[in-house]
């Protein structure tokens, strides 16, 4: 059965995706993108569960929670006593007087979705975010110290539909927008002056721009195995009003799902991300002088890389309720500049159906 508007939406939105996706870039690791992440697994699981969906509503909460512990630059690993700049060595570009040594970053997303039609539905993704990162420092006063922020990100709206199904395989797509709803305003104390200032990149909650958000997906069934691929992309547009742009977001993954029965799946994913470093900068989380980077995530040329991470889990269904859950190691990273490396990342989703 169509509804109003169905078969316009047909045509006009994948020729929008068709022209988006020649364009992308790159990610960096903020809590912005951490809800990238996030919402790129409410995407791809959503499309893929799509045609079984015999009810008008859905609603699904993700949490997500990822640490990273430890330093790179391209793919060789530094200590942490290699980034830290002391009193007496010399001053580059590549060591800081104040060094962040753990980050964890938590977002919860939940999205409400609408079916069209049995191949086209819409949905709204609200996420809250919380990142606590510890430091350590040259400063007097501050040789070691905590920093927190949290709250709403940045929030999405998509669009996805059915390009092709037959008995055995579905392409599908989906495209939307992130809207610029989450802080870049967060202070906190840190060195640089006493009492609270403007946060670096890596704690503020939003992008601050409006962002292009799209996906393609395949999948293929072959008995009670479902083989498929994934592509995500997240184009920035503009600068915020801090003046710098987040790094565009390319990620491609292919996974394999089991069907024991019907109510247990188990699943394992390989994903590919590429990110970009940041455009523009902040100016006031710099300081005066030659260097004028405090630390390595003030310096907007310490963002962006290639990634390759490997993720297993399962997803438990019983009647109109699905959890899933999922666990992603990092197996390649090569990072821009001087970065802390991520350690791992692990996921739980809840959705029903009404």
């Amino acid at each position: 059965m169509d509804y109003p508007c169905s078969s316009t939406l047909k045509i006009v939105v994948p020729l929008l995706m068709a022209s988006s996706l020649t364009s992308f870039q790159l990610h960096a690791n903020t809590p912005s993108e951490m809800a990238d992440m996030s919402l790129q697994q409410l995407l791809s699981l959503t499309i893929e569960d799509a045609a079984t969906l015999n009810k008008r509503w859905q609603a699904s909460v993700l949490y997500k929670q990822m640490r990273l512990d430890g330093y790179m630059t391209g793919s060789t690993d530094l200590s942490n006593e290699e980034v830290l700049f002391r009193p007496g060595e010399v001053r580059t570009d590549s060591n800081y007087p104040i060094l962040p040594t753990v980050i964890t970053q938590e977002a919860v997303i939940s999205q409400l979705a609408y079916r069209i039609d049995e191949n086209q539905s819409i949905g709204l993704s609200i996420p809250l975010i919380r990142q606590s990162t510890d430091h350590i420092s040259i400063v007097p006063n501050y040789p070691e110290f905590t920093i927190d922020s949290q709250g709403l990100g940045d929030l999405a709206i998509d669009y996805k539909a059915v390009l092709f199904r037959d008995l055995t395989r579905k392409v599908t797509y989906s495209v939307g927008a992130s809207l610029p709803t989450g802080s870049i305003d967060q202070k906190g104390d840190t060195p640089r002056a006493a009492g609270d200032q403007q946060l670096p990149y890596t704690m503020q909650l939003g992008s601050g721009t409006w962002d292009f958000v799209g996906g393609l997906g395949y999948q293929h069934t072959l008995g009670d195995w479902r083989l498929g691929a994934d592509l995500f992309v997240k184009l920035r547009t503009g600068k915020n009003d801090r003046d710098y742009r987040l790094g565009n977001r390319f990620a491609l993954s292919t996974w394999a799902r089991l069907t024991i029965n019907d109510s247990i799946q188990p699943f394992a994913k390989v994903s590919y991300h590429d990110w970009g470093s940041i455009n523009g900068r902040d100016d006031e989380i710099t300081v005066p002088g030659p260097f004028p980077y405090p630390a390595n995530i003030t310096n907007p040329n310490n963002y962006g890389g290639r990634q390759v991470n490997t993720a297993a889990g399962v997803e438990f269904t019983l009647a109109d309720h699905t959890i899933s859950l999922e666990y992603s190691l990092p197996v390649y990273q090569s990072l821009n500049g001087v970065q802390t490396k991520e350690k791992g990342n692990a996921a739980v989703r809840w959705q029903t159906e009404f």
